[in-house]
């Protein structure tokens, strides 16, 4: 009966041993950590003493505050990586100046400073009086013009000049036998302004005024008449299939008088060629 027993007792202390070196590793050394900092106390072990007994553990005091985690030392001295989560706002640099637009450079001035010269075909139909009691119609009959100009240009629009003009007046249907037509001359300075530029096509109005010579030719006599024209207002448009030369139709009207005499209008249409130099 004391064998069993003897037994059974060998074996509760080899349990409780196996135990208690299960709860607590014995005589387990630490691996060795950095070096601590010049100067700051080695912290104390916080692996208990092994015992061959399981004791509880201790709870806390009332009030104490628990001891923080310990956090390991970066290793040569080297900052701490900040934290993934920043508390502050995040500011993105904005750059607020906007680049600076190019001017568009002007079109390419095709009219300052070139010479122009023109001339127009077409007829032309005059109404009004040549003096007291005799009318343009009753001696002078539809014209066949001849319109001449010489401008320069003083910009990309405008352009300055002179004019002259030819009319060879036919013989009018109600004055067959006494009249044979005549011959008028004029001429003087004008004014004509360009629309467009950098286009073949090219439209223009012109302002003139000069002074006119008109000679009535009769079976019996011819006779000159002398005035103004007040009033020259010319529209055309000239299409340059080349730098150098442009053609175009043109509409002109004119307004004047012979002294005393009244006044007088024409009206006229053609053909006009243009001759740039030195080329648009």
């Amino acid at each position: 009966m004391r064998t069993p027993v003897a037994l059974r007792v060998a074996l509760g202390l080899v349990f409780l041993a196996q135990f208690a070196s299960a709860e607590t590793p014995a005589s387990a050394s630490p691996e060795p950590s950095s070096a601590p900092a010049p100067g700051a106390a080695p912290a104390p072990s916080s692996t208990p003493a092994p015992s061959s007994a399981p004791t509880p553990s201790a709870a806390p005091a009332p009030g104490a505050a628990p001891a923080p985690s310990a956090v390991p030392a970066p290793v040569g001295g080297a900052a701490p990586a900040p934290s993934a989560i920043d508390s502050g706002p995040v500011i993105v640099p904005v750059e607020n100046d906007q680049p600076a637009l190019e001017p568009i450079p002007s079109a390419h001035d095709t009219l300052g400073g070139h010479f122009v010269v023109g001339a127009a075909l077409g007829a032309k139909w005059q109404f009004g009086n040549l003096d007291t009691g005799n009318k343009l119609n009753d001696f002078l009959g539809t014209a066949l013009a001849l319109n001449v100009d010489l401008g320069y240009g003083l910009s990309r629009n405008v352009v300055i000049g002179a004019w002259g003009e030819f009319d060879n007046h036919s013989t009018p249907s109600n004055c067959p036998r006494l009249c044979s037509g005549g011959k008028s001359l004029a001429g003087g300075p004008f004014i004509r302004y360009h629309l467009v530029q950098g286009t073949r096509f090219d439209p223009w109005g012109s302002f003139a005024l000069g002074v006119r010579s008109t000679t009535v030719d009769t079976e019996f006599v011819s006779k000159d008449y002398f005035g103004f024209d007040i009033l020259k207002l010319s529209l055309g448009g000239d299409w340059y299939p080349t730098s150098n030369i442009g053609v175009g139709p043109y509409v002109t009207f004119d307004w004047g008088t012979y002294g005393s005499s009244g006044g007088h209008t024409g009206l006229g249409t053609g053909l006009r060629l243009t001759l740039d130099l030195p080329g648009k």
